[in-house]
């Protein structure tokens, strides 16, 4: 699995969480989230982010 699409904390807890099928396979697999400077992939702020590898 590739990297998945990165999201601010906001758009991961309402979003990613249940909607990205890459984040939901992530977590169903015990993947630790990563975080980075980046945008988020939902609403385009410049944050924080979280993704998985």
């Amino acid at each position: 699995m590739g990297q998945t699409a990165a999201y601010c904390s906001d758009c991961y807890n309402k979003v990613a969480r249940s909607e990205d099928a890459g984040v939901k396979a992530a977590e169903n697999e015990g993947k630790t989230p990563m975080t980075k400077q980046g945008s988020c992939a939902k609403c385009g702020k410049a944050a924080v982010v979280v993704y998985y590898e």
